[in-house]
């Protein structure tokens, strides 16, 4: 009984300790929010749902095996770029409010050292993701830009969750895996990545909340 206190203050430091050196300000419902916004996307993308920029159109499946001539192809390739980056920039608008909220009612400043160090971990590798698969695109193989994305993705996962929550780097290691399987069945790279990027982040949101945010 007499180490009892001291026992209780030391596992009590270290789990402040911890607290202090990762980054948990990520709200579980923005995570699910951006799996949601990455999963409708994709829909849209693989199914045609009849909505096109132009007259020029062709499927997911007639730009994987290059069917269509060069103009359908970079009206394909430019509406695939269009709906990838409102989703990134709406998920990143989402993922910033949130946080900074959720900092605000912790009274934590959201700019802080494991914020930095998380956020590198994860951009480096995305980042040079992003570059490689310009390059594929450049060379016209198309049906390895969504595992690459997963693979990149899934690596800059794993060295986040050092700062950050540690469910990451499962997830990261699921991206990884869709990414690799992926490759070899380059048809089916979209509905990989509907896994990955779709249902991954709403499971992993969902799970964040209700362990860590209803706390």
């Amino acid at each position: 009984m007499e180490h009892s206190q001291p026992e209780k203050d030391i596992s009590l430091i270290k789990n402040l300790m911890e607290k202090s050196s990762k980054f948990s300000n990520l709200s579980g419902y923005a995570i699910a929010t951006t799996g949601l916004l990455a999963l409708l996307g994709a829909v849209f993308i693989y199914f045609d749902l009849g909505i096109s920029i132009s007259e020029k159109h062709i499927s997911y499946a007639e730009l994987i095996n290059q069917k269509g001539n060069a103009n359908s192809t970079y009206t394909k390739i430019k509406l695939l770029i269009i709906i990838a980056s409102l989703i990134l920039l709406s998920s990143l608008l989402i993922l910033y409010v949130t946080a900074k909220l959720k900092s605000e009612r912790q009274d934590i400043n959201l700019f802080n050292s494991s914020f930095s160090r998380a956020l590198k971990s994860l951009f480096i590798p995305v980042i040079s993701g992003g570059v490689f698969c310009s390059f594929l695109i450049l060379h016209k193989m198309y049906g390895l830009v969504a595992p690459a994305t997963l693979i990149f993705y899934g690596l800059g996962l794993i060295s986040a969750s050092k700062y950050s929550y540690n469910e990451l780097e499962l997830l990261g290691y699921l991206e990884l895996l869709l990414g690799t399987i992926a490759s070899y069945y380059m048809g089916s790279g979209l509905l990989f990545w509907m896994i990955g990027f779709g249902i991954g982040h709403i499971v992993l949101g969902v799970f964040i909340h209700y362990k860590y945010d209803k706390k």
